[in-house]
């Protein structure tokens, strides 16, 4: 929803789906129901398969000579500063197709190394320093519950999920809107993905 700059209350206008459900469907607390299924499938410009189940239709195989490939930069995070992130290190050469496939954008993208581990909320999605992961900078307005991003604080760089609601306990990988600003923890860029490699 955020990639077509679309809120709740246009989403809901356009569809006639009230916010409340929206917002539901969006932290994942159900599936669309069916007489919403297409009308938010027509707003948002994603396959119906794919906001029921996650899973699209099998995507037609494109020739790699007829493919459109885009350029994505390495930055070093030790070469971070409150001026940027430095220079790239090099550039890596993905298709555009399998971007769009997998992590849903093909646009602004860059990777980077982890300098610390993140431990999702049920275990299946860990994060390990050393990690290559696909980012994409955010902003705080931009933050949305169950992003995953690397926060800068004064103590060095965090890989933590952004959460609405307040942390539970054992939750240590979890930044709440009360920690997000200047002098706590400041949003670098959102996690889409983990680039795995053959070994």
């Amino acid at each position: 929803m955020s990639e077509l700059k679309l809120t709740d209350a246009e989403i809901s206008r356009q569809t006639g789906i009230p916010s409340s459900s929206l917002s539901r469907y969006r932290k994942g607390e159900g599936v669309p129901k069916a007489e919403h299924l297409f009308p938010l499938s027509d707003v948002l410009k994603a396959d119906a398969r794919w906001l029921v189940s996650g899973v699209t239709a099998p995507a037609s195989v494109i020739d790699a000579e007829d493919a459109e490939w885009e350029q994505l930069p390495f930055f070093d995070l030790r070469d971070l500063s409150d001026t940027g992130k430095g220079r790239p290190h090099y550039w890596t050469p993905f298709r555009k197709d399998w971007l769009n496939r997998a992590l849903g954008t093909s646009v602004d993208l860059y990777l980077v190394r982890l300098l610390s581990d993140y431990h999702s909320r049920t275990g299946d999605r860990d994060l390990t320093e050393g990690d290559l992961v696909f980012c994409r900078e955010i902003t705080p307005v931009e933050l949305q519950d169950g992003h995953v991003v690397i926060w800068r604080r004064e103590q060095g760089l965090k890989v933590a999920r952004y959460s609405l609601r307040p942390r539970e306990r054992v939750e240590e990988d979890v930044i709440t809107p009360e920690e997000v600003g200047d002098d706590q923890f400041v949003p670098v860029a959102r996690i889409l993905g983990k680039y795995l490699q053959r070994v």
